[in-house]
């Protein structure tokens, strides 16, 4: 069993690092031969997939850093090497992807903190089911292996300052969210982003899933609610 980030990882079906050969479970690859609809999902996830990467390497790794540097710096967030020691804290962390020029900001308040919330991530594995779970939007962070986190920043809870409702705390942790820009960053629930900024990312979404399929289900209306706007 290999360590990463001083913790046991277990290796996922396929290998440490997400290809498009491990994208999809076995399983459901195997369901897709012999039913038609599952076919069809198959063949959405993986040139959905197929979009996502071709447009993580057109993204600039030098503006990534400098994003990653300013949201560091301003949020007071530090680099950890090793989970052992954020084990029982809570706090928000930053998961760095660095080939893809990614970022996923979360939130450990349960359990055994940070430590344990991180390699959740790891574990998972996504269905077929979930993975054509929309047309746009960015990979699921879960899709991801444990060996694509290249570095990971905590903002830990020393002074037991957290806050007990777990809504409330991803309602900032939505804040943290609307902070980096959307192209480098994983996040893709609106639901946490506060009011003052949701419209805004809503934009940003759209404008980078035009970005990635050539297409966005909300720029059309955003346009015509900007027209109306300008003309009243």
């Amino acid at each position: 069993m290999n360590t990463h980030f001083g913790v046991k990882v277990l290796n996922k079906e396929g290998g440490y690092k997400l290809t498009a050969d491990n994208y999809v479970k076995t399983s459901d690859k195997d369901n897709a031969t012999s039913f038609e609809e599952s076919k069809l999902k198959l063949e959405k996830v993986m040139t959905r997939f197929d979009l996502n990467m071709k447009y993580f390497k057109s993204l600039s790794r030098e503006k990534f850093n400098e994003e990653l540097d300013k949201f560091v710096a301003s949020n007071k967030f530090y680099e950890i090497k090793d989970l052992n020691s954020v084990a029982g804290i809570y706090g928000h962390y930053v998961m760095v992807l660095d080939e893809y020029c990614q970022v996923y900001i979360g939130t450990a308040s349960r359990n055994d903190g940070i430590k344990q919330r991180i390699p959740q991530h790891w574990r998972e594995k996504i269905s077929l089911a979930r993975l054509d779970g929309g047309e746009c939007g960015s990979l699921h962070i879960d899709s991801f292996r444990a060996k694509d986190t290249t570095r990971i920043f905590v903002w830990r809870d020393d002074e037991c300052t957290f806050f007990e409702d777990y809504t409330f705390n991803e309602l900032w942790e939505g804040r943290l969210v609307a902070q980096f820009p959307i192209d480098y960053c994983l996040n893709s629930v609106m639901n946490n982003i506060p009011k003052e900024f949701f419209h805004q990312r809503m934009r940003d979404r759209d404008l980078r899933d035009l970005k990635v399929y050539g297409k966005s289900h909300r720029t059309e209306l955003l346009s015509r609610h900007d027209q109306r706007s300008t003309s009243e």
